[in-house]
């Protein structure tokens, strides 16, 4: 069943294809040898959890967003047989979903799958499987095609191989088969229901490949691994007005290495991935294939996962053969005790469209919760946020949800009477002040002219500060914990042309969850999540019209990550970042009418705080391990942030007289990079250098359709090099600010009046911020940076005028780094 964002084999061991996530599932460790089982052969378990979700986006939609309440009911049952030469594994599951507002949505999920492995001798074995599914596709989906019902699909796929050892050398080679059905859909035009024909995406795939080990080290072993693949859809020439051809055959060809690293096991991969298309139109896709899935013991009761794969996947997007999709992802695992465990997970993916000119980013977060009433029931909170970002206008949008379920099993998942369960091990109240940066960004939907629409993205920033108060317990290292808090801002924007319009954001008021990890010497680690009201003045005047002012609280949800570092009697140090999502709301002049844009805010938000915590003094004193700061070090660090841009430039206008723009662009993105340096610590004062590398997805766009300017700004990465000068509170955490230079890549796109304009330009730019930094492991830290970048300004020619642009970035960022 499907599930969130498209992110298809995440989930699957690095083999970068569905063949040999299902053969290494198959293989388990690779040995050829199964374990005798003890008792019964056959073991039976079943479950079924019940799950209210709510969502603030039932149609993935930056403006005009719809939420709702979703009932899901979930059962599952499993029936394993087990003798000593042979395995047999059989699974069942549903999802039956409801929506209280939106019952064109209600959808009836099913799973059947059959997995089996049989030992043919001491260096031989055979494995195979099936499985069968009723889904449907999720409305994120590119390729949805906005019927007024999901559409349906059913999806069966098998697989069969061998696997073993010849001469010390293991072998896996097998087959996997997976043919996809797409039901018809309606849609609805705006005045009557037309059928969209599905068939067109029907389609067999077939891959072929085996996997070599060539040569063994001490903790694990090299392999080379090769896949053939062909794509042969039903119909050989699309419904697309281009009549494209779209089946394919392609390989994968890779190196890599499977085993232990010190700490660090698991799998990763190097090789070439390509696909040949029947339409000489879509050509053929090669591209380099990587992959990894490492695991991380942080400690006995904490587990750090990460996922790197790249893919070449099928779309009906017209104009485009296919997209790299590229994944990577972490994910944090830590049981309490038996009967309560906490995760959190981070995925990005990147889908470059082939032949089109289209990139989008999809990132998903979330945090869940999991407590044992008893060995059989439990309740799970999850929280997770989704957001997709594009260059191309009026796809992008974001979605929070929160879902909580209530399950049961008939295996006990502990012994009954089990001592060491959860329990409370320090709580209290706590308050704090703070202060930060509001960046408010605004998505403009709206008609113009004769039958147009405008998409465009404004935004600027502020400073913002503000008081909280809340109430945390301690579960061992786990923190569960509830804040309110207040806050004032003016952070806002103006658009001066032919129309004038603002939006201008006042106080806020929220209401949050936090869950969080103690990590080593007590410094904490949370995520955040829950519901703010803040006021937006909004203004709007087009021509004569009277000038509309409105002033009305929004109500959002937000997510954010945060750090705080103990500094002694009672006091901590906080630094966090939220991404706040609020409802969409009309505006025009006159308001109320057919003509009215439609403003939807989003905000991030900076923030550096001290907390006092009642009663500290009264608990035992933390016995502090000290951290040294000196040395070299080298890292990877992933970071979101905004790019705004004062824009102006003349409009000429045929019909009206001339005006000169005057605006601040804005938009939002991530980054990933690398990061390397060395520091020297005396006497608790630190100097450092380091130098630093990263690619970015910030950007920002506007679209007149069907006449009129499209124009984006895009950062695409960036190197830079600067100091670091800090203090080292209780020998443990780093407290420093930075200054340096960077030169980062922006790519600008412009059309109007028959020109089109693509253009690179490499802007030198000075980075100024501050962090906090302190150890995980004995030579791992962690570190929070936020950053503000002044860029020199750049300006674009396209014939009609000369458009200038002046850009800032601010940017949050969270890095691991190792000490060497």
């Amino acid at each position: 069943m499907q599930k969130n964002l498209n992110l298809r084999g995440l989930m699957l061991p690095v083999v970068a294809s569905v063949l040999f996530g299902q053969m290494a599932a198959a293989d388990g460790d690779g040995a050829a040898v199964l374990s005798t089982q003890v008792g019964s052969p056959a073991e039976f378990d079943a479950g079924i959890s019940l799950s209210e979700q709510y969502t603030d986006n039932v149609f993935p939609t930056a403006n005009d967003r719809r939420d709702d309440f979703i009932t899901v009911i979930s059962p599952w049952a499993s029936l394993s047989f087990r003798r000593e030469d042979f395995r047999l594994n059989l699974d069942a599951s549903a999802e039956l979903g409801r929506f209280a507002k939106n019952s064109s949505e209600d959808f009836n999920d099913y799973f059947l799958g059959a997995e089996a492995r049989y030992r043919i001798n001491d260096s031989l074995f055979a494995f195979g499987g099936a499985d069968y599914s009723w889904d449907h596709e999720s409305r994120n989906s590119p390729d949805d095609v906005n019927g007024i019902k999901p559409t349906k699909l059913q999806e069966a796929s098998g697989f069969f191989g061998l696997g073993g050892k010849v001469n010390d050398r293991s072998f896996r080679l097998g087959v996997h088969l997976r043919n996809l059905d797409y039901d018809d859909v309606l849609r609805f035009n705006g005045t009557t229901f037309a059928n969209v024909d599905n068939d067109d995406r029907d389609r067999l795939e077939m891959e072929i490949g085996g996997r070599l080990g060539v040569a063994e080290t001490k903790n694990g072993e090299v392999f080379f691994q090769g896949i053939y693949d062909k794509r042969e859809y039903d119909d050989k020439i699309d419904n697309g007005g281009l009549g494209f051809q779209r089946s394919s055959d392609g390989f994968q060809a890779a190196v890599g290495y499977s085993g232990t690293v010190g700490d660090l096991s698991g799998e990763a991969l190097l090789g070439v991935m390509s696909q040949n298309y029947d339409d000489p139109r879509l050509g053929t896709t090669t591209t380099v294939d990587f992959g990894a899935d490492l695991t991380l013991p942080i400690s006995a009761q904490t587990q750090l996962t990460g996922i790197v794969e790249r893919s070449i996947e099928e779309t009906t997007l017209s104009g485009a053969s296919g997209y790299v999709s590229t994944s990577a992802g972490l994910r944090l695992r830590h049981r309490v005790a038996p009967n309560m465990s906490v995760a959190g997970y981070f995925f990005l993916t990147q889908n470059d469209y082939q032949k089109v000119s289209r990139t989008d980013v999809l990132s998903e977060t979330g945090v869940s919760v999991r407590y044992h009433l008893n060995p059989h029931v439990y309740i799970d909170t999850d929280y997770d946020f989704l957001q997709r970002q594009s260059d191309v206008a009026g796809v992008e949008f974001d979605e929070h949800r929160l879902t909580l379920s209530f399950g049961a099993t008939l295996d006990p998942r502990y012994e009954k009477g089990t001592a060491n369960l959860a329990k409370v091990s320090a709580s209290g109240f706590y308050v704090g002040a703070q202060i930060g940066n509001s960046a408010l960004q605004t998505k403009v939907d709206g008609p113009r002219g004769a039958g147009g629409n405008l998409t465009a993205d404004f935004g600027d920033n502020d400073l913002s500060g503000g008081l909280f108060a809340g109430y945390r317990a301690d579960f061992g290292n786990l923190v569960l914990g509830a804040e309110a808090d207040v806050e004032f801002s003016d952070s806002g924007w103006p658009h001066l042309a032919n129309r004038n319009f603002s939006a201008k954001r006042g106080n806020s008021f929220g209401l949050s969850a936090l869950t969080g990890v103690r990590m080593k010497n007590n410094n904490l680690v949370y995520g955040r999540f829950g519901i703010v009201s803040t006021e937006f003045d909004s203004t709007y005047q087009r021509g004569a019209n009277p000038l509309v002012s409105t002033s009305e609280r929004e109500l959002g949800l937000l997510v954010g990550i945060g750090t705080e570092v103990p500094l002694g009697r009672g006091l901590s140090g906080r630094m966090e970042y939220q991404v706040r999502a609020y409802e969409d709301y009309p505006i025009g002049s006159p308001l109320g009418s057919a003509n009215d844009d439609n403003f939807a805010n989003l905000e991030t938000v900076a923030r550096f705080g001290l907390v006092y915590e009642f009663g500290a003094d009264d608990q035992p004193p933390r016995q502090v391990e000290p951290t040294d700061f000196s040395g070299f070090y080298a890292g990877v660090q992933l970071g979101h942030g905004t790019v705004q841009s004062d824009n102006t430039g003349p409009r000429p206008n045929a019909v009206a007289p001339a005006f000169t723009l005057d605006t601040i662009r804005a938009g939002q993105g991530f980054t990933a990079g690398l990061v390397a340096g060395y520091g020297y610590e005396a006497n608790n004062f630190y100097v450092g250098g380091e130098a630093e590398f990263e690619l970015s997805t910030a950007d920002w766009d506007i679209e007149r359709s069907p006449v009129g300017r499209i124009y984006s700004v895009e950062k695409v990465g960036t190197i830079g090099a600067g100091i670091r000068l800090g203090y080292v509170v209780n020998d443990a955490v780093l407290i420093y600010g930075r200054a340096g230079v960077v030169r980062s890549r922006f790519n600008t796109k412009y059309q109007f009046g028959g020109v089109s304009v693509d253009q690179d330009d490499d802007l030198d730019g000075v980075r100024f911020g501050g962090g906090v930094e302190f150890a995980v492991g004995d030579k791992a830290n962690v570190r929070f940076d936020y950053t503000q970048t002044e860029y020199d300004s750049h300006s674009v020619n396209y014939v009609a005028g000369v458009d200038q642009f002046d850009t800032t970035e601010r940017l949050f960022r969270v890095g691991l780094t190792r000490k060497f």
